[in-house]
């Protein structure tokens, strides 16, 4: 019997592989999972008071004082948010204008239509999502009234 250890190792190489686009696959999965249930700041506040709450022992006055707080401070996060994505939408634009500057006339075309596209899709992800929050079907309960802040444009969106 002749040995092919190249035979051997290709299969172990094999199986690592495949092990490793598996996980990385679930992995990304999971993450991504875990980031929609964070949601947004407006769902912190609530989430984190009730939390407080519940493992504090935090009587009626105490949350009556703390709902304030709470609130201050995820209408500061929620601004930060839309600074956050203000800034990203202005360096999108200015590398759209810097790539756009190097294509030629045929390939601006296609690069203004791909990008258009692409906006469009982000809009209708962000519609979709919005009224899944909305509706309560996202699998978090919508916040508090007035705990809510207007939800961030998507990227590339264009009002300012």
């Amino acid at each position: 019997m002749t040995s092919q250890p190249w035979r051997l190792v290709l299969l172990l190489a094999g199986i690592f592989l495949a092990g490793g686009v598996v996980g990385g696959f679930l992995t990304f999965r999971f993450a991504h999972q875990k980031m929609r249930e964070r949601g947004a700041p407006e769902h912190w506040g609530p989430a984190r008071l009730k939390m407080l709450a519940d493992r504090l022992d935090l009587t009626p006055d105490q949350v009556g004082r703390l709902k304030p707080i709470v609130r201050r401070d995820v209408e500061d996060l929620n601004r930060l948010r839309q600074q956050s994505f203000s800034e990203t939408r202005r360096i999108l634009e200015r590398m759209e204008r810097d790539i756009a500057a190097v294509l030629a006339p045929e390939q601006k075309r296609k690069f203004e239509q791909l990008n258009r596209d692409l906006r469009e899709r982000a809009r209708r992800m962000f519609e979709q999502r919005r009224n899944e929050r909305r509706e309560g079907r996202d699998g978090r309960p919508p916040g508090p009234e007035g705990m809510d802040g207007p939800p961030p444009p998507p990227p590339g969106d264009e009002r300012k």
